[in-house]
């Protein structure tokens, strides 16, 4: 891949995802940090799903639990951290599996 493409590789994108919210979190509230990783988190699973050219059921459950911790940041941070330890359980689970 040249140089001029890789504005368009989906790895690169996340390089560039990760080293914007890495600067990001310096100024943000801390719970800002662990939304941004889920984030990244999500799009690393679209980066799969397109190597696999199909939409792999576990990680769309991962991608279920990654939305409802989306909903509840800004109005339960325990609720958050909840569904983040519900998201680390369920990544478990497919590690374990395999």
């Amino acid at each position: 891949m040249s140089m001029e493409n890789i504005l368009e590789d989906e790895h690169f994108q996340l390089l560039a995802f990760l080293v914007a919210s890495a600067r990001g979190c310096v100024d943000e509230p801390p719970t800002y940090g662990p939304l941004r990783l889920i984030d990244a988190a999500e799009k690393v699973i679209s980066i799969i799903e397109k190597k696999y050219e199909r939409k792999l059921p576990e990680l769309e459950d991962v991608k279920i639990i990654i939305e409802k911790a989306r909903n509840v940041i800004l109005t339960d941070e325990e609720e958050f951290v909840k569904t983040l330890d519900e998201l680390v359980v369920k990544v478990s689970k497919i590690i374990k599996r395999l």
